[in-house]
């Protein structure tokens, strides 16, 4: 590093957004400057792979630095175990201000979990959600329950892809967006602020004039072998189609359904990046530009067709990797990093940014090392992630997933197969590389046991709030509030949401 002043924090998350979507990460249509120049001014990671490739679990493990099967979120709407602590907990006893905005798919959903304080937009679709966007909304006429109709022929049959009933200047994005800019316009140093948008996640909703983008642009066309859904284990492609509302498969929808689910997809991606230039822009104008470390990621990615499966939950490409960029010029110099890491390091990473003690339960390693070209460092051999069926190592070129209890499983080489069409869990039984796959699985699932250490005396501890929750169990009182940030109430009062919140 080139300074020793604790910097300021901004983490910006998207919900659901594929690497391959970007233009940063090498695709041609993407329209997505603003995250390009954050990307070649910044440090791009190639391989993040996330803990699990679903929503709460994977959010919770990178505020954690902790695996699912450790903090207890293994499945969507989940608690974690009593005691887990957030970076926010850990950077706010370092002299941070914290704050979340946009979706954190936390439970209870309306918890800080650490942090000072939430302006919140839960969710697209979820009609009965009384959060700060509800309420925004209904001071401009409008409500959630008129953004979709979510039993329309044309909702169902598009797989969610449709237009946004409200313009750019209501749209959940903006929502998001926009409160960032104000609480970075008022913001105290130093700062961490987690905000994620809720985009590109479906409904894929993009507002006019983003509709129209991609609309008759060629798109990356569908990677899916002729035999790829009847070949394959089914656990993923079971587990997708039983959880979906419509009549039809996910491996039978047209070209056309696909090419719309897609543009739409990138129009949201735009959306998400033109805020990402405004929220860089009023970083400039309040002088916290060259002081802020800003970190991109998203908590998984989606499949938009890809082997026959839309959305997310399984360990495909597509599904379980991430985009992740590391911005601050000031402190490190541009690069592409190909080392596989996994999301769960920036919890140790935002600690050591910040000062921060990192807790005795981290499973994280910093990207410290990685984000300074520390010579001869190895960040980590192999990678893991898990799901309610399966478990997958990445290892060099191999990729395992493995199926407890079945005599099945997945297994990819891919330097010479990254499309993942062609299952070598047969083909290599018996091979050194599988048993060391397994040995690897073996070994991780037994030392990433939950670390953390049993509880100490009341007598040999101090009375912080921290101190409590660690060894207390349960959510402080002060972790659960009203739906707005104190003191940011007015801020949408203030806004001229007559002109549009973009430049577009």
């Amino acid at each position: 590093m080139t300074s020793t002043k604790s910097p300021n924090i901004l983490f910006l998350m998207t919900d659901q957004q594929r690497p391959d979507s970007l233009g940063c990460y090498g695709d041609e249509v993407a329209i997505t400057p603003n995250l390009d120049h954050l990307a070649q001014e910044g440090i791009r990671f190639d391989n993040c792979y996330v803990q699990n490739p679903l929503c709460c679990p994977s959010r919770y493990s990178i505020l954690t630095g902790r695996y699912p099967h450790s903090h207890g979120v293994v499945s969507n709407w989940y608690a974690p175990h009593p005691g887990e602590r957030s970076f926010g907990h850990q950077l706010g006893r370092a002299g941070y201000r914290t704050a979340l905005i946009g979706k954190m798919h936390l439970t209870p959903w309306h918890d800080c979990f650490g942090f000072d304080g939430r302006i919140i937009a839960e969710a697209k679709f979820h009609h009965d959600c009384p959060d700060d966007y509800e309420r925004f909304l209904r001071k401009h006429g409008t409500s959630r329950p008129e953004l979709y109709d979510v039993q329309s022929k044309e909702y169902i049959a598009n797989a969610t892809a449709v237009k946004s009933r409200v313009p750019q200047e209501l749209h959940i994005d903006t929502f998001v967006g926009r409160s960032v800019c104000e609480y970075l316009k008022n913001a105290r140093e130093p700062f961490c602020v987690f905000a994620s948008f809720l985009s590109p996640h479906n409904p894929y909703d993009p507002p006019a004039p983003y509709d129209a983008l991609f609309l008759n642009r060629k798109l990356p066309g569908r990677n899916m072998g002729e035999t790829e859904v009847r070949t394959k284990p089914r656990e993923a492609y079971d587990y997708i189609n039983n959880r979906l509302k419509w009549p039809f498969k996910t491996d039978e929808l047209t070209e056309e359904q696909i090419h719309l689910t897609k543009a739409y997809y990138y129009s949201l991606n735009t959306l998400v990046d033109d805020w990402v230039g405004r929220i860089v822009e009023t970083l400039k104008a309040q002088g916290l530009y060259e002081d802020t470390v800003i970190v991109y990621t998203s908590d998984h990615g989606d499949l938009l067709g890809d082997h026959g499966l839309i959305y997310k939950q399984c360990f495909y490409e597509q599904s379980v990797k991430a985009p992740l960029i590391v911005h601050c010029p000031e402190r490190f110099k541009p690069q592409v990093v190909d080392d596989p890491v996994e999301s769960i390091d920036l919890f140790d990473t935002f600690c050591e940014l910040g000062g921060a003690f990192r807790g005795y339960g981290s499973q994280a390693k910093s990207l410290v090392p990685l984000l300074e070209q520390q010579k001869d460092y190895t960040h980590r051999e192999a990678v893991f992630s898990e799901n309610y069926f399966g478990t997958m190592v990445r290892y060099h070129q191999y990729k395992m997933v493995y199926y407890t209890g079945k005599p099945y499983g997945e297994l990819y080489d891919l330097a010479e197969d990254p499309m993942e069409q062609r299952n070598l869990w047969d083909d290599l039984d018996g091979s050194a590389i599988k048993r060391q796959l397994k040995d690897l699985l073996l070994e991780w699932s037994l030392s990433s046991r939950s670390p953390t250490p049993l509880p100490v005396r009341s007598g040999h501890q101090d009375d912080t709030p921290l101190q409590f929750v660690s060894h207390q169990g349960g959510t402080r009182a002060a972790g659960i509030q009203p739906w707005h940030l104190d003191g940011f109430d007015g801020l949408y009062q203030e806004w001229d949401f007559a002109t549009p919140g973009v430049t577009r």
